[in-house]
C-alpha cells in the first residue's frame, strides 16, 4: 500500500479570478503558520507569475492511499 499528501493552495488575483497551486509530496500535517508563510510568501513574490496572487483563500492537504491486488491468486 502506497500513500501520497498534496498540498492545495487557492488564491484570489487582482482581478477576482481563482487560482490553484498544487504541490505533490508535501510533508503531512504542516503547521498552520508553515502554511500561511508559504501563502503570504507566494504573494509578496507573485511578479514571478504571469497571473498574480493578491489574497490568499483557502489551503488543504489531500492525502491518497493505493492498494495494489494481486490479480494471480
Amino acid at each position: 500500500m502506497a500513500s501520497g499528501t498534496r498540498l492545495v493552495l487557492g488564491f484570489k488575483t487582482s482581478s477576482g479570478r481563482s487560482m490553484t497551486f498544487i504541490y505533490n509530496y508535501a510533508r503531512p500535517s504542516s503547521s498552520l503558520a508553515n502554511i500561511k508563510a508559504l501563502m503570504n510568501g507566494i504573494i509578496a513574490n507573485g511578479s514571478i507569475f504571469n497571473t498574480v496572487p493578491v489574497e490568499a483563500v483557502s489551503a488543504k492537504e489531500v492525502t491518497t492511499t493505493e492498494n495494489v491486488y494481486d490479480l494471480d491468486e
